[in-house]
């Protein structure tokens, strides 16, 4: 009906406002993320043909994560590390209306290291805040970060592999986010830092 696409153009109007805001709002968290050249878009098309319960206006987010990069779709975003880190702008841009009580972020770590991994991690514990966090990661700047910390480990039963996972104590944490900083032979140094951490 007429009412209905005169409500939906009103939608769609407050939507074009706002996408201006939320491109910003996500693109300077990816800035803080390590990727400070990223350009973010979001596209609104209307279609007045097909209108539904959300309205008129068909959505797509898209990306260029490089200087010279051509916008695409986010969905065509290949390296893990980014999609991670352009998820983690995205929820942290939707904090508090955001509907998912859980974020799983797989290898965030992806291509990044020391204060860039430091913001990581200290916006994944802001995100903790409102949702829980599930990271895997090897980077101790973020692994610290973590309330509860879980090793995943193979182990040879019967000749054939397993994959076993085991909740840390506190010195097993410890021990753990050592070798992260040491390597396979931890060193006073890495202990250290790994307590001061």
């Amino acid at each position: 009906s007429k009412q209905m696409v005169k409500c939906a153009s009103i939608i769609s109007k407050k939507r074009h406002e706002n996408a201006i805001d939320l491109e910003k709002c996500i693109t300077e968290y990816l800035s803080s993320l390590g990727m400070e050249n990223t350009i973010f878009k979001i596209k609104l098309n209307e279609n007045k043909s097909a209108i539904n319960d959300m309205g008129i206006d068909e959505c797509q987010f898209y990306i260029a994560s490089n200087i010279g990069e051509e916008l695409k779709p986010l969905t065509k975003v290949i390296s893990g590390g980014e999609v991670s880190r352009i998820m983690l702008a995205i929820k942290m841009a939707f904090q508090e209306n955001d509907m998912v009580s859980t974020l799983i972020f797989d290898e965030i770590d992806v291509g990044i290291s020391g204060i860039v991994a430091e913001k990581v991690g200290n916006l994944i514990n802001e995100l903790s805040q409102s949702h829980q966090i599930l990271c895997i990661t090897h980077l101790s700047q973020i692994a610290t970060k973590g309330k509860y910390h879980y090793k995943i480990y193979k182990s040879l039963i019967n000749n054939r592999s397993c994959v076993n996972i085991k909740k840390l104590n506190s010195n097993e944490r410890l021990e753990e986010i050592a070798a992260l900083i040491s390597g396979s032979e931890i060193t006073e140094t890495g202990y250290k830092q790994a307590q001061s951490l």
